[in-house]
C-alpha cells in the first residue's frame, strides 16, 4: 500500500544539549473540501488533473493534503508528494522546515486517487472512482486499491461487482498466490467483526487458493460466541495439502482457546480433532492468555 511518512528527511541538526526533551506532534489531516469556505480556492478545479497532493515545507510534520495545481504553482511553502525527478516549479521553492528534537506522529493514509467533482479537488470515494484511480498505480498499490475499491463495492452490496474487481489482477502474484485472492480474502475480512458468516459465504462462492485460511479466519472471529458454527467451519476445510492441513489445526487450536477460559474440559477435548501437537494444544488451554 501507501507508505506516509509525518517528517520529510531533513539536514544534519546540531548537536543536542544534556537536557533532551522530545515532543510528538500529530500528522495533519487533510484538508476536506468542505471544512471552511476559504478552503475553496486552492481546492478549485475544472479537471482531475488539476488536482494533485503536496505537503508544506514550512511546517514540522506536514502530511500531504489535497490542492489545485495552481495553489501549488504560486506557494513556495508547497511541494509536489510524489515529486519527480528534477522537476522545476514555476517558482523557487522554500527550504524544508529543520524541526530537531520533534518526533512526528504517522500521517493519515493518502487517498487512492484524486477527482474533480463540483469543480472542486476531493478525494476519491466510490468504488467507480477508487478503482478508476488504480490503473496509474505502481504494481504494490494496485493491489491495495483493488482491494479497497472491491471492499467498498462489497458493503454496498454490489458482491459481484466486488469479485469482477479483484479477478481484474490477472497479472499479480503475491508469495505464489494470484493477486486477486488475496484480493477476494481482504473483501471477506471486513465484514468478519460485524458478519462473519457473511464472510464464509463469500469466501465460499470466490475463493479457491485461499479459502482453508478464510474459513480459519472465520471461525476465530466467530470464536466463543458460537462454538458449534466455528467448529463447523473447522470441519469445511478441505484437506488438498499441508498448507489446509496446517490452517485446520489452527483452526481447532483457536477455537479451543476461545473457550478454555470458561470450560478446560470442552477445550481439551477441541483439541483432539487436530490432527497433530494435540498435547500441546491441551498445554495452551490450561493457560490461554498465554498463548499467542
Amino acid at each position: 500500500g501507501w507508505v506516509a511518512s509525518g517528517c520529510r528527511p531533513a539536514s544534519p541538526t546540531p548537536v543536542a544539549p544534556e537536557i533532551v526533551v522530545v515532543v510528538t506532534l500529530s500528522a495533519q489531516a487533510s484538508p476536506s473540501p468542505t471544512a471552511t469556505p476559504d478552503l475553496s480556492g486552492q481546492l478549485r478545479c475544472a479537471v482531475e488533473s488539476d488536482c494533485i497532493l503536496a505537503y508544506r515545507t514550512d511546517q514540522c510534520c506536514a502530511c500531504s493534503a489535497i490542492y489545485n495545481r495552481q495553489t501549488v504553482d504560486e506557494d513556495r511553502g508547497l511541494r509536489l508528494e510524489n515529486e519527480p525527478p528534477g522537476y522545476q516549479y514555476p517558482k523557487p521553492r522554500s527550504p524544508q522546515k529543520v524541526c530537531p528534537l520533534v518526533m512526528c506522529a504517522p500521517c493519515p493514509m493518502p487517498p487512492f486517487g484524486l477527482v474533480c467533482a463540483a469543480n472542486l479537488c476531493r478525494a476519491a470515494q466510490t468504488w467507480q472512482e477508487i478503482w478508476a484511480a488504480c490503473a496509474d498505480l505502481e504494481a504494490n498499490q494496485k493491489q491495495w486499491c483493488h482491494a479497497n475499491a472491491a471492499t467498498i463495492a462489497y458493503q454496498s452490496g454490489n458482491e459481484e461487482q466486488a469479485a469482477t474487481i479483484c479477478s481484474s489482477q490477472t497479472d499479480m502474484t503475491i508469495r505464489g498466490i494470484p493477486s486477486s485472492e488475496d484480493c477476494l480474502l481482504q473483501v471477506a475480512r471486513a465484514s468478519m467483526p460485524v458478519d462473519p458468516q457473511a464472510s464464509a459465504r463469500f469466501c465460499r462462492a470466490h475463493l479457491t487458493a485461499l479459502l482453508s485460511q478464510c474459513l480459519n479466519e472465520t471461525a476465530f472471529a466467530i470464536g466463543r460466541a458460537d462454538v458449534d458454527s466455528a467448529l463447523a467451519l473447522c470441519n469445511e476445510i478441505v484437506l488438498l495439502d499441508d498448507n489446509d492441513r496446517w490452517q485446520k489445526d489452527v483452526c481447532f487450536h483457536n477455537v479451543a482457546m476461545s473457550v478454555a477460559k470458561v470450560d478446560l474440559a470442552q477445550a481439551r477435548q477441541i483439541c483432539e480433532f487436530m490432527s497433530q501437537d494435540i498435547e500441546q494444544c491441551k498445554l495452551d488451554a490450561e493457560n490461554p492468555q498465554g498463548v499467542p
